[in-house]
């Protein structure tokens, strides 16, 4: 990306609005020990894109993604999610830009001794105050979108 369209990515993620940038990361740098992971990665994601990280075992996908979400610290280079720099967001911008983050990795990761339902319904359980009834509802409406039968 060029320093113009890199300055114009910067613009958009301020706003993060229909079909702008929700993802910004720049000049990411992750090593562990003297083992360089990630060297100066950059990307930006918009509204409405939806991509996969393919690549060999360690090649850095995981680390680029726990980077993003924050549980693996960077040496270098700046993350925005829907506009914020998430280095500089207070406790309770995190938490709502954490609420409105989902990630699936390849080969479920979902809770073995919960249902489907239920595993769908933890966030829900984390992060709202809703009536049990209403989970049921909508974790059954996310489960008939993805295409799985209602006893999944």
């Amino acid at each position: 990306m060029n320093l113009r369209n890199r300055k114009r990515a910067g613009a958009l993620a301020d706003d993060a609005g229909e079909g702008d940038i929700v993802l910004s990361a720049h000049d990411i740098s992750v090593s562990f020990a003297d083992k360089l992971i990630l060297d100066r990665l950059s990307l930006d994601i918009r509204r409405g894109e939806i991509l996969g990280f393919v690549g060999a075992s360690g090649a850095g996908k995981s680390v680029l993604l726990r980077t993003i979400l924050g549980l693996t610290r960077k040496q270098s280079g700046t993350i925005k999610l829907f506009g914020v720099d998430v280095e500089k967001a207070d406790d309770a911008e995190r938490l709502r830009i954490d609420m409105r983050l989902g990630v699936l990795f390849q080969h479920g990761a979902l809770f073995s001794a919960l249902t489907v339902l239920e595993n769908v319904q933890v966030p829900m359980r984390e992060y709202l105050d809703l009536p049990r009834k209403l989970m049921d509802e909508l974790a059954m409406l996310k489960i008939e979108l993805v295409g799985l039968p209602p006893d999944a």
